[in-house]
């Protein structure tokens, strides 16, 4: 608290809680005595040296700390769609998104900027983690150029919870203000890359508590049942400030409490309202969320993933590296079925070593790294079985699954069966297709706007809390 008072702000991703190990700093002299977490996050030269974790200890005397935050790794960004051009993976045409539905096309169509003089539009993934933007053509698509960042709201906890707590604490305008500079330097530099005036629209697809955050509304009915949005609608907020130019900036609707405009952006990108087949979405971060479905109904859930999913302090970057080591330690025997260590490394962890951009780094593989992954998997695992329940239907009815953001673009598909991500007889029918979000929200920006109207209409948001077969699912399906 002291150090934040003084401007210095850490990229920490667990608030406080001594988790994350990114907020060390150095006591040249008369540093406190280490606390257990810190003798697992620290090695024992840097404790030697008098590194500490700021949020573990109290300023109650007179000190000197040399600030010392630890970068967590860089989380890489995709921006590009696969799978989804051709064939039954094709993108939704204007021409078809004009023509459909039951309306004509109006709002957010063609019609302004539009195909005719070369106008342009950026879309926006406003993820937990990240944020990806692409300025696109209105005429073709055509991506004119990308620009992606961290989330700067980090600072304030690598999650949700996390941050709708500081927003209930009074941080709320210090959170929107992080993100809406964010936005507005990628919105700036995007349009002097793109040369060609300014962009007819500015389209944000994020989950419902980012979007919230961003146009300023109270997290308070999200943060405790019955989880009750503010406003599902489509928002607009006000226009840029850097650049002085009016683009308006469009919030994409959302499903529910827990499933967002960026769930329905994925849906509308991967055409699960026009199917006449059964198809699972899988977009997995921070939050893990599903939709499982076709043209006559949606259903969709969300359940917390944690941070096993992303890349956390002294780990290798992307959780599916992660996913592939623990896979390789299970098949040699170094990890039992049940998650366990053997006992030769029980209790200080496996060493694994891996190659960074400045040479070889150890990850110790922790029980508490191995558990946090297996509730992870197991939740998601847990969500798909009850998604099925709901809709009459086994794995054989599923023509395809796919696996959007980053964490699917990188997957290894056998590791993740091999730990019980998803049902076994699911993986050969699963397919990585990048940000689904991304190319949502420029879809949407680019049609009218009845297909996501459609989607709406047609998904029934499911709260895996309150399914009765959900824990015994999520427990079952803990072992790998």
């Amino acid at each position: 608290m002291a150090l934040e008072e003084q401007g210095f702000w850490t990229e920490g991703g667990c608030r406080g809680g001594g988790r994350c190990g990114k907020c060390r700093v150095r006591f040249p002299e008369g540093a406190p005595f280490p606390s257990a977490v810190e003798r697992r996050l620290l090695t024992p030269e840097e404790l030697r040296a008098g590194v500490r974790l700021a949020c573990l200890h109290r300023a109650e005397r007179p000190c000197r700390v040399e600030v010392d935050f630890a970068r967590g790794p860089e989380t890489e960004v995709v921006t590009e769609t696969v799978g989804l051009e051709d064939g039954p993976f094709a993108p939704l045409s204007s021409a078809a998104c004009a023509t459909s539905g039951d309306g004509d096309a109006g709002d957010g169509g063609e019609s302004e900027g539009d195909a005719s003089d070369g106008g342009w539009c950026i879309a926006v993934d406003l993820g937990t983690t990240t944020v990806a933007m692409q300025a696109r053509s209105l005429r073709d698509g055509a991506v004119l150029a990308e620009w992606t960042a961290q989330n700067p709201q980090r600072r304030f906890g690598a999650d949700v919870v996390s941050r709708m707590q500081a927003a209930q604490d009074g941080q709320g305008e210090a959170l929107q203000k992080l993100i809406r500079e964010a936005l507005e330097t990628g919105v700036y530099r995007l349009t002097r890359q793109v040369g060609r005036g300014d962009p007819a629209s500015v389209y944000v697809a994020g989950n419902t508590v980012m979007e919230h955050l961003l146009a300023g509304l109270p997290v308070e009915g999200l943060a405790r049942y019955p989880f009750t949005p503010v406003t599902l609608e489509e928002q607009h907020i006000p226009w840029d400030s850097r650049t002085k130019e009016k683009t308006p900036w469009t919030l994409l609707p959302g499903i529910s409490a827990f499933v967002g405009a960026d769930l329905l952006a994925g849906t509308l990108a991967c055409r699960m309202h026009r199917r006449r087949e059964i198809t699972l979405l899988l977009d997995l971060g921070t939050n893990g969320e599903l939709v499982l479905g076709n043209r006559e109904r949606l259903l969709c859930a969300a359940t917390a993933a944690g941070p096993a999913f992303e890349g956390t302090a002294g780990t290798p970057e992307r959780g599916t590296d992660r996913i592939a080591v623990i896979g390789q330690l299970l098949e040699e025997g170094v990890i039992e079925k049940t998650g366990l260590l053997k006992e030769l490394w029980f209790e200080t962890g496996y060493p694994w070593e891996w190659e960074t951009g400045t040479g070889a780094a150890c990850w110790r593989v922790t029980q508490e790294d191995i558990r946090a992954l297996q509730k992870a998997k197991a939740a998601i695992h847990a969500g798909i079985c009850v998604l099925m329940r709901k809709y009459g239907i086994t794995c054989k009815d599923i023509s395809a699954v796919w696996l959007a953001g980053g964490f699917g673009y990188f997957l290894d598909t056998h590791r993740a069966a091999q730990i019980g991500l998803f049902p076994a007889e699911l993986r050969e029918k699963v397919k990585a297709v990048g940000n689904t979000s991304l190319a949502g929200a420029y879809l949407y920006g680019r049609s009218d706007k009845t297909e996501a109207e459609k989607i709406r209409r047609i998904s029934r948001a499911v709260n895996l809390a309150q399914e009765p077969d959900f824990e015994t699912l999520y427990l079952e399906h803990l072992n790998f």
